[in-house]
């Protein structure tokens, strides 16, 4: 008995639906990696040099460093880079360290940033600022800082957006 060529044709479209299967797939990993940060090396986020405050003697060894949201004092946008702003944050001298601000998730309507610190306790506080680059210019969008949203003002500062009365 003589095979048809309509198991050829079955046979093709079965091979043809496969392929597009997996390419569907394919392609919806890569939308999702992109959507949720999965960075591939040619599209690293910049290395932000952040300030770095001087240890001093007064450090006790015993003392073990935390890791803690920093109080955020100001927020400045940047004239020179749209996708900057400048964080100003509240500081331990002598007893803080990797003090580092980060961009960690974007929108059309805002940017969430996490300024962090490594904090021993027992040391006066100071003013430090923080620079912190978007992936894209910021223009109108809110700055979320540790979880409070920052508004721009016609003079590149932010203010908050949600203030308690007081």
């Amino acid at each position: 008995m003589k095979k048809g060529s309509g198991s050829v044709w079955l046979g093709y479209g079965v091979a043809v639906l496969v392929t597009f299967v997996i390419g569907v797939l394919a392609f919806g990993v890569f939308v999702l990696s992109k959507v949720f940060g999965g960075d591939s090396a040619e599209h690293e986020r910049p290395a932000v040099v952040q300030a770095q405050p001087s240890v001093t003697d007064s450090v006790e060894p015993s003392v073990k460093p935390v890791v803690k949201a920093a109080q955020v004092l100001e927020v400045r946008g940047v004239v020179a880079d749209a996708r900057q702003v400048v964080v100003i944050v509240a500081t331990p001298v002598g007893c803080a360290e990797n003090l580092r601000g980060v961009a960690y998730a974007e929108g059309d309507g805002a940017v969430a940033v996490r300024v962090t610190q490594r904090v021993t306790g027992g040391c006066r506080w100071l003013r430090r600022p923080v620079l912190v680059t978007a992936k894209a210019p910021l223009g109108d969008r809110v700055v979320i800082v540790n979880g409070v949203p920052w508004t721009a003002t016609e003079t590149g500062k932010y203010r908050q957006a949600l203030r308690t009365g007081s």
